[in-house]
């Protein structure tokens, strides 16, 4: 283990206490008129026994170099991984997938850094998913449509269902309009129809479609953190995934020029697109740098 991950991990098992020659260096120094600016301070928590006998004292650190080159900063990073633990501790089934497959934990804890989302749970911007065994970075409705803004992609975008009760309309021809009208305060709305999206795109052009709910339920039956029957966004925030897949859907019909690299990136580890559409926009993108390749996630592993 190198003396930076000693350190961190000292942090994590809340060991405050600094090197004696480093703390003598301190006493000796005449330099003491200006009081010594220290970066933001913050707390870790010991890292759970649990944990630390899988070996993820080294997992943990292993994002952090690009965590910090993707823009994040080490208090971002430390505050992350203490999401990320409460996470895996309060889901067996996402710690055995961690503990299995540890690069893909790293690579999910990366792309936190990447989207600019934060797995706080008030929030509710991003989570960690089990996927086909493995850990998996998932945006949130809110988190992808925070994507979408800070990409460029579109200057407003907007996801909304309609249940059986509402009074909805769609109408195409030399004006293209929705005319929605929901009764919020209604206790029931009626069994959900579908959803539609609308965007106004850069350039101040609006544009919409809908989508019926069984076209909503065939992808969360696609879905492998659903089809784990171990929890996922389904279960807990229904209605949000929901506008989340329609935004997704939106996205195709989009344009895309907007998109940097980094987005780019993310979209392909959130697997949200078809691989053909996605090998256009991934040519376009080959020659700019890929700020994740100088971190080999090779080198962690889970110690036994």
């Amino acid at each position: 283990m190198t003396k930076e991950e000693q350190e961190i991990l000292d942090g994590f098992n809340g060991n405050e206490t600094a090197e004696p020659q480093k703390q003598a260096e301190k006493k000796e120094s005449p330099k003491a008129e200006k009081p010594e600016v220290k970066p933001e301070s913050v707390t870790l928590p010991a890292l759970p026994k649990k944990l630390i006998d899988a070996g993820f004292s080294t997992v943990l650190m292993a994002p952090k170099k690009a965590f910090i080159a993707a823009g994040g900063t080490e208090q971002q990073f430390a505050r992350e991984c203490n999401f990320a633990i409460q996470n895996l501790m309060g889901n067996d089934y996402l710690f055995g997938c961690a503990k299995a497959y540890p690069e893909n934990f790293i690579e999910a804890i990366k792309n936190i850094a990447l989207t600019g989302l934060t797995l706080n749970p008030e929030l509710r911007l991003a989570y960690l998913v089990p996927y086909k065994g493995k850990v998996k970075f998932q945006s949130s409705y809110m988190g992808k449509v925070d994507i979408l803004l800070r990409g460029g992609v579109v200057k407003w975008i907007e996801a909304s269902l309609v249940y059986e009760k509402d009074s909805f309309q769609v109408r195409k021809g030399t004006i293209d309009e929705i005319i929605h009208e929901p009764n919020y305060f209604a206790e029931d709305r009626g069994k959900l129809l579908g959803g539609y999206w609308i965007a106004i795109l850069p350039n101040g052009q609006k544009c919409f479609d809908v989508m019926p709910e069984s076209r909503i339920t065939d992808i969360k039956g696609r879905s492998e953190a659903v089809k784990s029957g171990k929890g996922s966004p389904w279960d807990t925030d229904p209605m949000e995934m929901a506008k989340k897949t329609i935004i997704n859907w939106a996205f195709k019909s989009l344009p895309k020029s907007g998109l940097s690299a980094d987005m780019i990136k993310v979209l392909e580890i959130e697997g949200q697109f078809e691989q053909e559409e996605f090998e256009d926009w991934k040519k376009a993108s080959e020659s700019k740098s890929d700020k994740f390749d100088e971190d080999g996630i090779q080198e962690a592993e889970i110690v036994k």
